[in-house]
């Protein structure tokens, strides 16, 4: 007898159930219910593989029996029998019950076993299919934990060296004015204050590494529902954000600025900074693969109709597959495209559209990307 799944033959005709019963149990595991409502209970009771219905059965027809199965139980292989060669109840069978097979009777006991054994292997199958979808899904929910994790590390790796690097140079300058007011040697009034500046100047450096890294933790945060809304004035925004990276902008690279007078805008300096680092962040590791004296980067910034500021930012790098450009805003999108990865795009469309605006990207005509931030103008209430 084959273990697992048991069949369960349906009929108001208690000497049918007999006669299958008596031919199939030594093989398979058998139920019988001598009309639909017990067939629905049995179901819902047992693991039920397969179930043999016959057609004419009071209150509620076998097709009828096997449409509910298939709704509740779509695993289940259904197989309708019956006396009667009716080509509509065939055609129904087929459409209605989605039956895997349509016998008559007399029905020999040989070719029923057949067939069921051959529908309890493919609801076996069926079964095992199940399965490792579940375990795919797992799989796939783990990886993208995992991806989602390294983007996180991405992201916050590079205000981290940041902040390192400017905490080592700010010693090393206090280690060197230490030994020399120490010293016997005279200081230098002018030389002091250009260490002191200097080191003034690390410190800052830190101080907008540590913030960056806070808009990052404070950004994959569930979102709090009240939209910022404070004036915020993007070109002094934008400047603080090119004095972050313009130690990562390699010699060489062609840096076009185009920064008109605008009005304030909705959101907040921090996390609008942040969307302007990333997509700097962005142009520049696009043009990294090019030769230095080809990179260009154009940053621009302008009145865009009566109600709207536009920041465009757009390099010479390569361009974005059509496949990755529609989900260059998924964190968990696995592009072939290096823009693709990390969550810096995914933060900044968030950061974006807290604020009101839209944060879009095309390829351009001539080669390279383009981002385009959209923001609403700030208005005071009342």
């Amino acid at each position: 007898m084959r273990s697992g799944a048991h069949v369960l033959f349906v009929d108001d005709d208690e000497a049918n159930l007999v006669v299958w019963e008596a031919g199939c149990c030594q093989d398979f595991q058998v139920l019988t219910a001598d009309g639909a409502e017990r067939a629905l209970d049995l179901l819902r009771q047992h693991e039920i593989g397969v179930v043999v219905a016959d057609q004419r059965m009071p209150r509620m027809t076998g097709i009828e029996l096997l449409e509910r199965v298939r709704d509740e139980f779509p695993d289940t292989i259904r197989i309708l029998i019956t006396a009667y060669s009716d080509l509509d109840a065939s055609i129904d069978a087929i459409n209605r019950g989605q039956v895997r097979r349509y016998l008559r009777k007399p029905c020999s006991i040989p070719e029923l076993k057949a067939e069921v054994a051959d529908a309890l292997d493919l609801f076996s199958l069926r079964r095992k299919v199940r399965e490792a979808e579940k375990r795919l899904l797992l799989t796939e929910r783990v990886y993208a934990l995992g991806v989602v994790a390294a983007g996180l590390g991405k992201e916050l790796g590079r205000p981290a060296a940041s902040v390192v690097q400017s905490v080592i140079s700010s010693r090393t300058e206090l280690r060197m004015l230490t030994e020399q007011l120490q010293g016997s040697q005279a200081t230098d009034p002018r030389a002091m204050r250009t260490k002191l500046l200097a080191l003034d100047e690390y410190l800052e450096t830190a101080q907008r590494g540590v913030e960056r890294v806070l808009d990052i933790a404070r950004s994959v945060e569930p979102p709090s529902g009240t939209p910022s809304d404070e004036p915020v004035e993007l070109s002094d925004v934008l400047r603080v954000a090119l004095k972050v990276v313009r130690g990562e902008i390699r010699r060489g690279t062609d840096v076009s600025l185009d920064i008109r007078p605008v009005a304030p805008v909705r959101g907040t300096a921090a996390k609008l900074g942040q969307v302007a680092l990333n997509l700097l962040v962005n142009a520049i590791d696009a043009v990294a693969g090019r030769a230095s004296e080809d990179r260009a980067i154009v940053v621009r910034l302008f009145e865009h109709g009566s109600t709207e500021v536009r920041l465009e930012i757009s390099d010479n790098g390569a361009a974005i597959s059509d496949a990755d450009l529609e989900h260059i805003f998924d964190p968990l999108h696995g592009g072939s495209s290096p823009r693709s990865s990390g969550l810096g795009l995914a933060i900044s469309r968030a950061i974006v559209e807290e604020a009101g605006g839209a944060l879009e990207v095309s390829n351009q005509p001539r080669g390279g990307v383009v981002f385009r931030v959209t923001l609403p103008r700030y208005e005071r209430p009342g």
